[in-house]
């Protein structure tokens, strides 16, 4: 036994010793904005890879979604005082590249984390670097893709069936064009009395508004770009049509008026409406009230139809980005450490038990993700069918167009607004906003 001397000694020897080995670790300041499901699952990741090594520690700090949170980023980055890593929309990488908010990231920063651009889904790393060669003038991502999600069909079995609209494959019928929905939701609200199609058309949370219109104007081949330049043209034949259809549908009383979010969620999950179009996101909810015996019915989850000329849907990607702090630039090991965190967590599949398809293919290909349901009832086809936000720095989450969408479509859905009116509204902000852009 040690004398009492030498005990004291050599206490503080071993735990200088620990306080060295804890403060050599590297410390990551993580930025995210995700809620309900997503942040549950993203905090089990970060949890479980804080406990997988000691060399670096991950301190997550979750903000709020949409534009606080890009305006927090840019702030920080003009401040000099930025996170080491954060999450990032794609659809919002054309004004964040132009702002100077992200840091591009190399092949052999990306090779020494283990990874490759070749490891993800095409179409995400396509218009991610479409996107860093228009605006950043490199051909070096700025962020690594952690998901697709998507515009999905949720349906309700057990309505679809009493209302006869439920194919002996278990999937709904009249899917097939524009004119046969309509008419089989009419259908369905003739013979159940209940609401054919939960959606928000609510002012105040206008993205899910802008989803349904922007994939229906795809569908019939709509673009805002025509050679490169903002063109609206097509918003006033496709996205006028576009427009009229959910017009009709809240004067059909086929989709609710004024419905925000969670009351959409609310009808459906509740039983009170045959469909739902939301994202793929809200999975989870479905798979939870399910597994806790809370869901009156038996549900499915589709691909969102062909209802026009193609098979469109509207996307977005969750990516894992490096700001780009200019006043303090990060070291070679803290980007070392970003990189290593990021490649942890694009790797589990933890990740598509929200909803998202995983943009990193070893995953997205595994048999493990392949067997998850409901994912596999929609992910094979919705990975296909995704079409993005227009390459254009004014649209996307956290942009200006929320505005013009809350102002003008939405009352123009709700029945408040000619159809007319409010697309030439919407296409004037919308060219206001453009020409402020390029000054």
């Amino acid at each position: 036994m040690l004398p009492p001397m030498k005990r004291a000694i050599y206490c503080l020897a071993a735990c200088f010793s620990s306080t060295i080995a804890l403060s050599a670790s590297t410390e990551l300041t993580y930025w995210d904005f995700l809620g309900g499901g997503d942040g549950i699952r993203m905090k089990q990741i970060v949890s479980e890879f804080n406990k997988s090594q000691t060399e670096i520690h991950v301190n997550q700090s979750t903000l709020t979604w949409g534009e606080p949170f890009y305006t927090k980023v840019h702030t920080a980055v003009v401040a000099g005082q930025t996170p080491d890593v954060m999450t990032y929309h794609l659809s919002h990488f054309a004004a964040g590249i132009m702002e100077k908010d992200l840091r591009p990231i190399s092949t052999e920063e990306l090779a020494q984390a283990g990874l490759k651009a070749s490891d993800f889904q095409k179409s995400l790393i396509d218009r991610s670097l479409e996107l860093s060669k228009t605006y950043g003038n490199t051909d070096q991502l700025f962020g690594v893709p952690l998901d697709s999600h998507m515009l999905v069909l949720y349906y309700n079995k057990t309505v679809l069936q009493k209302a006869g609209a439920l194919g002996s494959d278990g999937k709904p019928t009249g899917l097939d064009g524009i004119d046969a929905f309509t008419k089989m939701l009419s259908t369905v609200k003739e013979k159940t009395h209940l609401i054919p199609v939960s959606a928000n058309v609510y002012s105040e949370d206008p993205a899910s508004l802008w989803r349904m219109w922007y994939t229906f104007f795809k569908q019939q081949n709509g673009d805002f770009l025509k050679n490169g330049q903002l063109s609206f043209d097509d918003v006033t034949n496709q996205g006028t049509k576009s427009l009229q259809v959910l017009t009709d549908w809240t004067k059909q009383g086929l989709i609710p008026k004024n419905t925000g979010y969670s009351s959409m969620v609310a009808l459906f999950s509740a039983g009170r409406a045959a469909f739902m179009i939301n994202g793929n996101w809200e999975v989870p909810t479905m798979v939870d009230l399910k597994k806790g015996g809370k869901l009156p019915f038996e549900y499915g989850v589709a691909p969102f139809p062909k209802l026009f000329e193609n098979q469109d849907t509207w996307a977005d990607s969750h990516q894992l980005a490096i700001p780009n702090d200019q006043k303090k630039p990060a070291s070679p090991e803290k980007v070392a450490a970003a990189l290593k965190f990021i490649a942890y967590v694009v790797k589990q599949v933890t990740w598509a038990g929200g909803g998202h398809i995983p943009a990193y293919l070893p995953v997205q290909e595994s048999e493990e993700y392949k067997q998850m349901v409901p994912n596999n009832e929609y992910s094979a086809e919705g990975a296909k069918n995704v079409v993005f936000e227009p390459p254009l720095p004014i649209f996307g989450v956290g942009g200006p167009t929320f505005s013009p969408i809350s102002n003008f479509l939405v009352p123009a859905a709700n029945g408040q607004l000619p159809v007319d009116q409010a697309i030439k509204k919407f296409t004037a902000e919308l060219e206001g906003f453009a020409k402020q852009a390029q000054k």
